[in-house]
């Protein structure tokens, strides 16, 4: 009787065993090590979250983490920390039985927590937890674009339309829009659109319009929102110069073919369009300061950019003499639209 009782315990202890080998053997885990990108110091308490899930795990004192029990998939990471910038991992694939090795450099930001993110890997047609619609439009999409300022880029946004220019958002007036300008909001208190959005193209790093269902972090908008963020200067220098016209120097309109493309002439608004950038490390901090023996922790940077448009737009008649209140009366004041 004894050895029959003895003989069950052991079949009980060994299909429970089995049991645990094959459950561990069906799930896989992620495992990895977060390091500065600057210093390489290993970062503790640093969150690592798998999206669309609970699974997540934060950093030990030597920046290693460990997630365990993960099914078989497709997952994206999203790692962060205050003072980090965000990082997204998207693809990631665990397989049962084996630990993926995931390791990641974090680069610092002046900005709070989530309004920098750095995706690695392939951006996901559909973001699962998003719950307003949105569309972002990087510097890179924005240089293969026909556009010359802010309003242009985001006329060309599903569900917004520019007219007499001014931006309509899914129907609504141009006054229930929110502009904001790297964060910080430039609405014209009076007539409710955004002055302060005169930039130009080349200016800027990413526009984001957002057009529906948006955050309780965005005040003051019915229709949409729309934030724009500009450039900041990198590790060397970088200039541009660009100068641009609709008509063809100064013809008499009575010359074959070229008198077509002169300033006479009823297709011609006589836009001018001139712009300069200039980008690159900070010379004070960078330059002048180590030679003279003072040296200023971290790094420094600086971006420029001058846009100046002048036309006689569609009314093709040129007043005699314009005179302006801001740039000295009649000086900087040659065209109808200024």
């Amino acid at each position: 009787m004894k050895c029959k009782n003895l003989l069950f315990l052991i079949l009980i202890l060994y299909t429970f065993s089995a049991s645990c080998l094959l459950h561990a053997q069906t799930k896989g885990s992620i495992t990895g090590r977060i390091t500065d990108k600057e210093t390489g110091e290993s970062l503790p308490g640093v969150h690592v979250l798998i999206k669309g899930t609970y699974y997540g795990a934060a950093t030990s004192i030597d920046g290693a983490f460990t997630i365990p029990n993960i099914n078989p998939g497709v997952y994206t990471i999203e790692v962060s920390m205050l003072g980090y910038k965000q990082v997204q991992n998207t693809g990631v694939k665990v397989t049962a039985g084996a630990a993926t090795e995931l390791n990641f450099r974090l680069e610092s930001t002046v900005l709070a927590l989530g309004q920098e993110v750095v995706v690695i890997g392939e951006k996901p047609l559909f973001d699962l937890e998003e719950t307003s619609s949105r569309r972002s439009v990087s510097s890179a999409e924005i240089q293969n674009q026909i556009v010359e300022n802010v309003q242009d880029i985001v006329a060309t946004q599903v569900g917004a339309v520019q007219n007499d220019n001014e931006i309509h958002i899914r129907g609504g007036r141009a006054y229930e829009n929110a502009y904001l300008l790297d964060g910080i909001s430039v609405q014209d208190p009076l007539a409710g659109t955004g002055f302060g959005l005169q930039l130009s193209a080349d200016a800027i790093e990413e526009v984001e319009v957002i057009t529906g269902g948006f955050n309780a972090e965005y005040g003051q908008a019915m229709s949409g929102i729309i934030n724009v963020r500009t450039k900041e200067g990198g590790a060397t220098y970088r200039g541009s110069l660009a100068y641009k016209r609709d008509y063809f120097g100064s013809f008499d309109p009575g010359t074959p073919i070229i008198g077509t493309l002169s300033t006479k002439n009823s297709h011609s608004f006589r836009t001018d369009v001139a712009e300069f950038s200039l980008s690159g490390p900070e010379p004070v901090t960078n330059l002048i300061l180590p030679a003279l023996g003072v040296h200023v922790p971290g790094t420094f940077s600086v971006f420029g950019n001058m846009y100046a448009l002048t036309s006689d737009t569609y009314l093709r008649t040129s007043a005699r003499q314009l005179y302006s209140s801001t740039f000295h009366g009649k000086t900087f004041a040659p065209r109808q639209d200024n």
